[in-house]
């Protein structure tokens, strides 16, 4: 806020020098602030757009985990026909798939309370 009052009086101060009657720089400086705050508020307007697009994220942010688990079984289906190292008893794989399943899960969860927990609170 400290910048919006530094502007306003530095318009104030700007009029007072000019050398008109009273009523004109009233006006005048009224339509500087007009045009001022007009201003302003595009530019805040703008900011929002930008965060809003922002937080909505794009495909790959919204979609990672689905692929990744989809990877997982397309793997583990391929695995079941042939015969792949990856799939073998003493593979880090299955430790793998298993912290990825939890991990959807309770994130989805979690995605799930929240979307609930912040509508009721509305």
């Amino acid at each position: 806020m400290k910048p919006v009052t530094g502007i306003v009086s530095a318009v104030g101060e700007l009029v007072d020098r000019l050398t008109l009657p009273a009523r004109e720089k009233k006006q005048l400086e009224t339509d500087l602030l007009r045009v001022f705050m007009e201003w302003e508020q595009r530019v805040m307007e703008a900011r929002t757009a930008v965060l809003v697009e922002e937080a909505r994220g794009n495909w790959l942010q919204r979609s990672w985990r689905p692929l990744v688990m989809l990877i997982f079984a397309l793997i583990v289906l391929v695995g079941t026909f042939t015969s792949l190292p990856i799939l073998s008893d003493t593979s880090r794989f299955w430790d793998l798939l298993e912290i990825g399943i939890g991990g959807y899960v309770v994130g989805r969860s979690g995605e799930k309370i929240m979307q609930a927990f912040t509508r009721k609170r509305r």
